[in-house]
């Protein structure tokens, strides 16, 4: 087989014609440039609620970024809290204040937005109640553990009139405007099917309970999820356990995934639904499946999500594939191939992923809460990219084909599935 025909974005918008890649996108999907310079007085105000993993990724980026000066970090667990306050100190030469509760940092008037990369289960209240505090809010995806609560989100973003963004930085990636620009161009004809996939191998076996760890206050960890004792595994896997995130892999991985696949095919809302999946591990612990394979009808689509707990199949451990009746196109973060050549791209090679510094998507959100425009990942696209995994885990629970009614958010003639489109919360919290 001879070796595939490598370009750079420079030679991909020689041949498809754009002398701006982004000239059919729209606006609204595309992050302005960053602004140099920009004086402290006119630095938005943030709070970073969430100092984890993925929080510190953010809190590096922004203590870096002249848009914004970081005023305070909140975790429910001290020793985060507390190193995101040296963090955020040692890279902006400014120490922020540092909270356990996040009611706190809300209640401050002089903090105007939010960033909350927390566990899943704390998005749609931290959003919310960010909303009403007057604040614009920046949140992790998933949007939401359930299609209710992403409701309940939208409402809140309109009801006071708040810029709230998703974190699916791929619609802010150049590599995905690119592609966008090709499909949207009808180089590859009608897009018939698409498919998603993720390979990675998944959650620990078995759950240990033991102490909580000192500074850890647990019950603002679990939130509105049912009480239960500590486990590291519960606190450090969250994703992997029902009632912190609803779908392991299939909600963290589907809903980058999905929301692209909804750019590319000018749809959001699938007509139906049906899943298989398990977990093949062996022993107790995690409860969220690690193989899934679910099929979603869109009107002019079929659109299929593979997801196996298992290595990476010849380097690819996720990306997604377009047909179209001329041509098939597969994307990931770092490069797009197209078949067949004929087209004139072979592979398309992007700039590899950056560290977190200035990344578009953060600067996208700031224009936007100048602005007051929507931003590229607007909380009702977020939702709407959100649903689709969630019906999936929904069909997974109760074992067959569902059919879906977009509009009303509601399951046709389903009283059983719908039950599962809530949640209870537990007391003291509530939507």
């Amino acid at each position: 087989m001879r070796a595939l025909k490598r370009m750079d974005r420079r030679e991909f918008l020689r041949i498809t014609g754009g002398g701006v890649a982004a000239a059919s996108l729209g606006s609204a999907l595309l992050p302005r440039p960053c602004r140099a310079g920009v004086p402290a007085s006119e630095r938005i105000v943030i709070a970073v609620i969430g100092c984890g993993g993925m929080g510190t990724r953010h809190i590096e980026a922004l203590s870096v970024n002249p848009q914004c000066t970081i005023a305070a970090v909140c975790d429910c667990f001290k020793p985060r809290y507390e190193n995101a306050v040296g963090v955020v100190g040692k890279l902006s030469g400014k120490t922020p204040d540092g909270y356990q509760d996040f009611r706190r940092v809300l209640d401050r008037k002089d903090i105007d937005a939010i960033w909350a990369p927390a566990p899943d289960h704390w998005h749609p209240l931290l959003t919310i109640l960010g909303c009403q505090a007057g604040k614009d809010v920046y949140v992790e995806k998933p949007a939401c553990p359930t299609v209710a609560e992403g409701r309940a989100m939208v409402q809140a973003a309109r009801r006071y009139g708040r810029i709230v963004q998703l974190g699916t930085q791929q619609r802010s990636m150049t590599i995905f405007q690119d592609a966008m620009k090709l499909i949207h161009g009808g180089k590859l004809g009608q897009i018939t099917s698409a498919t998603c996939w993720v390979d990675v191998n998944g959650w620990s076996v078995g759950e240990t309970p033991g102490p909580v760890p000192e500074g850890l206050d647990w019950d603002m960890w679990l939130g509105p999820a049912p009480k239960v004792p500590y486990s590291p595994e519960r606190h450090y896997g969250f994703m992997g356990w029902h009632d912190y995130c609803r779908g392991g892999q299939l909600t963290n991985w589907g809903v980058h995934l999905m929301d692209i696949v909804h750019w590319g095919i000018r749809e959001d809302r699938p007509l139906t639904v049906q899943a298989l999946g398990g977990s093949f591990r062996g022993g107790a612990g995690a409860d969220n499946y690690e193989n899934i394979e679910a099929v979603f009808g869109y009107q002019n689509c079929v659109v299929t999500w593979e997801q196996r707990h298992a290595n990476q199949y010849n380097g690819h451990g996720y990306g997604i594939k377009f047909q179209g009746t001329k041509g098939t196109l597969t994307i990931d973060r770092n490069t797009f191939e197209v078949w067949p050549e004929k087209l004139g791209i072979a592979k398309y090679v992007g700039e590899p992923e950056r560290s977190w510094a200035h990344p578009p998507h953060h600067n996208n959100f700031f224009e936007s809460v100048r602005s007051r425009k929507l931003p590229a990942a607007d909380i009702e696209q977020g939702v709407r990219s959100t649903i689709p995994v969630l019906l999936a885990g929904i069909a997974l629970k109760v074992g067959r084909k569902l059919n879906w009614d977009g509009e009303n958010e509601r399951f046709i003639r389903d009283t059983e599935a719908d039950r599962h489109l809530s949640r209870a919360y537990r007391a003291p919290w509530h939507l």
